[in-house]
């Protein structure tokens, strides 16, 4: 009763949200489309056009407003999942909120969690053989592939949704928008022969404004590279006025980056941040950490042009936290987890249809031959094989409990390791901001031929990363976090150990890597390894060995 009490909350939190957004809509901006939703979503009867009406609603809200358009879907999804036996139809909707989910998480930065859901959807989308839908899917991947710079990927699976989308006699605007961002893919990878092909492709395929307006943006670009500013400026302008026209957020940041590019390389720097300003004013709106990561590095460019050292390293600043976040090294070997297990998953689930398939031959054939002899002998061998996959059965059953049990603590340990190096990563920036501000003052009290002079050894000590600031001034505070029980151990069991070998050894229980231990302790990373093969020789442990381990469970 209190579940359904709470979900029952949650809907009504929900239409309201719509009903307000509704009313906002007719009073500002005369968004008709969404008005109709609405009203077919109120209107309608049917629980299955009700969530085809709502996934309609999300996708055209995706680039206007991502948050109403992620709460839409997450409530669609919650819905879908309560039904125990959902229809072929209602199948092939999921696939599509999930789809549209992915964009979201992609968008936003949740590199992971949009290729779980994209992968979901995928197989989803196989199950049901819904070729659409695993067109649409593939394109996505594409997408993905190209954000996480994997362009090789990226140009297999566009090529491969091309190609399936073809074969069904999509609708023009899909294969296009296939060829649009296969054309990218090539513009990234400086193949701009074939990018230009693939973005005329899509422009003969495109039919409405917006869709023209995107490709005309991607050939303003290839007009850039090849330095004619004049024509790609006024392309990008003309976009301008159609994104903010059509209130698409994503794109009209996209569009203002693009301008300001053109301005800064014609020296005009000044109205390089101007644009870039509205960029990053949209990029906030829809949460899109690349974008944001790019725009702020290119207004730090332009404010060190102008010689504005202190804004420069403001938007450096910002650049590198969302840089960091987007170039997780443990996150990306996260990703390749999650597409090893999926192929692995579909190899073992073909592999043990095979088997069940030579299975079945083979009790075929036995039961035929025992028939043949005395039905006695059928019914005893048939009794003992149902124990045997009883007995199986739920062996199988108590190992994937104890799998699923296994992957829960290893999530909780990634996400703990992902707290704590979190933590250091922000210490030592905040470190590393209060050296450069206090070296900035500093500078400011001296006359000019020196203030020059000491800007351009502090521009130098910027960008070589070698600043004498001293993150290890805290090293205490991080020691301090280390157990007791830990520290004791290691004097009592292993006093040979030195101060600096047992300070890195203290690092390591708290789960901070080689280059997080180098920082803290501002020091080489050939400085720490041989700390850390000295400490393995006076252990006698192999390489491969935990050291942590080792010692936790020594006696």
């Amino acid at each position: 009763m209190d579940s359904n009490w709470k979900f029952s909350l949650f809907l009504g939190k929900l239409v309201f949200l719509l009903l307000v957004f509704s009313s906002v809509v007719v009073a500002q901006t005369k968004d008709y489309v969404s008005v109709e939703l609405l009203s077919n979503i109120e209107q309608e009867k049917s629980d299955s056009l009700r969530i085809h009406y709502k996934i309609e609603l999300a996708k055209h809200l995706l680039n206007k407003d991502i948050d109403t358009s992620r709460i839409i879907l997450d409530d669609v999804l919650h819905a879908l999942d309560k039904i125990s036996h959902p229809s072929l139809y209602l199948k092939s909707n999921k696939a599509d909120a999930l789809n549209y989910l992915g964009i979201i998480n992609a968008k936003q930065g949740l590199s992971e969690e949009a290729l779980a859901t994209y992968l979901q959807a995928l197989e989803l989308s196989e199950s049901i053989k819904d070729s659409s839908m695993i067109g649409l899917t593939i394109h996505n991947l594409g997408m993905f592939y190209r954000r996480q710079h994997e362009y090789k990927k990226a140009i297999d699976y566009l090529q491969k949704a091309i190609r399936i989308r073809q074969k069904i006699n999509e609708k023009a605007s899909e294969i296009g928008m296939s060829y649009n961002m296969l054309g990218v893919t090539y513009f990234y990878t400086k193949q701009y022969d074939s990018a230009l092909i693939n973005y005329k492709k899509a422009e003969t395929l495109y039919t409405t404004k917006l869709d023209k307006s995107k490709v005309k943006g991607n050939l303003a670009l290839l007009y850039y590279t090849i330095k004619d500013y004049d024509k790609s400026i006024l392309v990008f302008k003309e976009n301008i006025k159609t994104f903010t026209e059509l209130q698409i957020i994503n794109e009209l940041s996209i569009s203002y980056k693009n301008l300001a590019t053109c301005y800064h390389d014609m020296g005009l720097y000044d109205q390089t941040i101007v644009q870039l300003d509205s960029a990053i004013a949209n990029a906030k709106k829809v949460k899109h950490k690349d974008l944001l990561q790019k725009e702020y590095f290119n207004r730090s460019l332009a404010y060190q042009s102008k010689g504005n050292y202190k804004k420069a390293l403001e938007d450096y600043s910002l650049y590198k936290a969302y840089n960091d976040s987007l170039n997780n090294t443990e996150e990306a070997k996260r990703i390749t987890a999650l597409e090893l297990n999926y192929t692995f998953q579909k190899e073992k689930l073909q592999a043990s249809l095979n088997l069940q398939n030579e299975r079945a031959k083979k009790q075929l054939y036995l039961i035929l031959f025992l028939l043949s002899v005395v039905s006695a002998v059928t019914i005893f061998v048939l009794v003992r094989k149902n124990l045997k996959y009883q007995l199986a059965l739920s062996k199988r059953k108590l190992e994937e409990e104890n799998l699923q049990r296994k992957n829960t603590e290893q999530i909780l340990q990634l996400k703990e390791a992902e707290l704590k190096t979190e933590f250091l990563n922000n210490k030592i920036k905040q470190e590393v901001q209060e050296y450069f501000e206090k070296e900035v003052k500093a500078i400011l009290h001296l006359n000019e031929e020196e203030k020059t002079k000491a800007l351009k050894s502090l521009l130098l000590s910027l960008k070589s990363k070698n600043s004498d600031y001293g993150p290890s001034q805290n090293l205490t505070e991080y020691i301090d976090q280390v157990s007791h029980d830990f520290k004791i151990k290691i004097n009592t069991y292993f006093p040979f150990f030195n101060e600096k070998e047992k300070k890195v050894l203290y690092l390591m229980k708290l789960g901070l890597s080689t280059n997080e231990i180098k920082d803290l302790q501002n020091t080489s990373l050939a400085s720490i390894k041989s700390i850390r093969y000295r400490i393995r020789k006076k252990l006698e442990i192999d390489s491969e060995a935990d050291i942590i381990a080792y010692i936790e469970n020594y006696s």
